[in-house]
C-alpha cells in the first residue's frame, strides 16, 4: 500500500491552485481583450458614421460658398451688305427706256467663301476673324445689294435674281465675278470685280464688259461694321459702271 508523502500533498495542493488562478487570470485576461476589441470596433463604426454625414456637410457647404460662373455672352457680330440708291444725275423721268436686267450670278475667289469677313495683314497674309461675319452668304448678299443698287435707277424696270421665271423676258443678263472683297490691316480696303453684260437669246451675246476696282475707301482697320459699309460703297461703284453700260434708249 502506497503512502503519499504529506508534502507533497501539500506541494501538489499550491500547484493546482496556482494553475486554476493563472487559468482564471488568462481567461479573464482574453474576455478583457475582447471586451476591449468590441468597444474600439463599436467605436471606430460610431466615429465612421459621424464623420461621413460630417464630411459631405463640409462638402456642401464649400461648394455654396464658391461663386457660380456668370453666362459669358456670345461675342460674335454679324455683319451685312447695304444697298444704295445709284440714280443718274442726268435722268429724267420717263426719259429713258427702262430694261429687265437679270443678275445672273456672282461668283467669288475661292478664299473669300467664308461666312467670316476677311482682313489682308500682309500680301500674302489673310486673316479670317473669328467674331465677325457675314449675316448671309456672301455670294447671295452681293448678288441682293447689286439687284437692289440697279433697280434704284430709272432706267431699269425690273431686276431678277435666279432661280429666274420661266415665262420671264428679261433684256440683259449680268455676269459678275469677285476677286478681291476685304480690308487691309493697314486701314485700305479692297475690292475688286470683272463684270460681262449679255443678251440672252438661243445664242447669247455680249454688250458689254468691262472691271471694276474700288479706289480712296479706307476703315480703322477695327471696327468690321466700318469695313462693311465701305464694301457696300464699294458695290455702288460697280452696280454704277454696270448701269452706264446698260442702252440709253428714249422711251417709245
Amino acid at each position: 500500500m502506497n503512502h503519499q508523502d504529506p508534502e507533497d500533498t501539500e506541494m501538489k495542493a499550491k500547484v493546482e491552485g496556482i494553475r486554476s488562478k493563472t487559468g482564471d487570470a488568462a481567461s479573464g485576461c482574453k474576455r478583457l481583450t475582447s471586451d476591449i476589441r468590441s468597444r474600439f470596433f463599436d467605436f471606430r463604426s460610431s466615429f465612421f458614421q459621424f464623420r461621413l454625414p460630417a464630411a459631405a456637410c463640409c462638402l456642401l457647404l464649400a461648394a455654396c460658398s464658391l461663386p457660380f460662373p456668370q453666362a459669358q455672352s456670345d461675342p460674335t457680330r454679324y455683319y451685312l451688305l447695304t444697298a444704295t440708291d445709284i440714280r443718274l444725275e442726268t435722268e429724267t423721268a420717263g426719259a429713258l427706256k427702262r430694261w429687265v436686267v437679270g443678275v445672273r450670278a456672282v461668283e467669288m475667289a475661292a478664299y473669300l467663301r467664308t461666312r467670316s469677313l476677311a482682313v489682308r495683314s500682309h500680301t500674302n497674309e489673310i486673316m479670317f476673324p473669328d467674331f465677325a461675319r457675314w449675316g448671309e452668304p456672301l455670294d447671295q448678299g452681293l448678288a441682293r445689294v447689286i439687284a437692289e443698287n440697279l433697280q434704284s435707277v430709272q432706267s431699269v424696270a425690273r431686276v431678277s435674281t435666279p432661280p429666274f421665271r420661266a415665262d420671264e423676258q428679261r433684256d440683259f443678263e449680268v455676269l459678275i465675278r469677285v476677286t478681291a472683297c476685304e480690308g487691309m490691316a493697314g486701314g485700305e480696303v479692297r475690292f475688286a470685280a470683272t463684270w460681262r453684260m449679255l443678251a440672252p437669246g438661243a445664242v447669247p451675246g455680249t454688250v458689254a464688259e468691262g472691271s471694276y476696282a474700288a479706289s480712296g475707301l479706307r476703315w480703322d482697320g477695327h471696327d468690321h461694321g466700318q469695313l462693311a459699309a465701305k464694301l457696300s460703297e464699294a458695290l455702288a461703284g460697280l452696280s454704277r459702271e454696270i448701269v452706264a453700260a446698260l442702252p440709253r434708249q428714249p422711251a417709245g
